[in-house]
């Protein structure tokens, strides 16, 4: 099943004890294999974005393609 983008984008991005961390704002994919580099994702208030063992540009953080577990109604990370 082929999903897009712009299907995602807003959906609740989870680590993997299901804990919300955002909500997606951005996806980059790599335009050769089509899979997703990078994710980028608006941290709820609750998170500390600088706590997140992700790189940050204050509430959002970019999460490596490679942290990504599943996609389905959330995003689950694998960490």
């Amino acid at each position: 099943m082929a999903i897009f983008g712009r299907e995602i984008i807003g959906n609740n991005v989870v680590d993997r004890t299901g804990a919300v961390l955002g909500s997606l704002v951005d996806l980059s994919f790599d335009l050769n294999t089509g899979v997703i580099s990078e994710l980028l994702v608006q941290v709820e208030a609750t998170v500390d974005a600088a706590a997140l063992p992700f790189e940050n540009t204050g509430a959002t953080v970019h999460i490596p393609g490679t942290a990504v577990a599943r996609i389905a109604e959330n995003i689950h990370l694998n960490v």
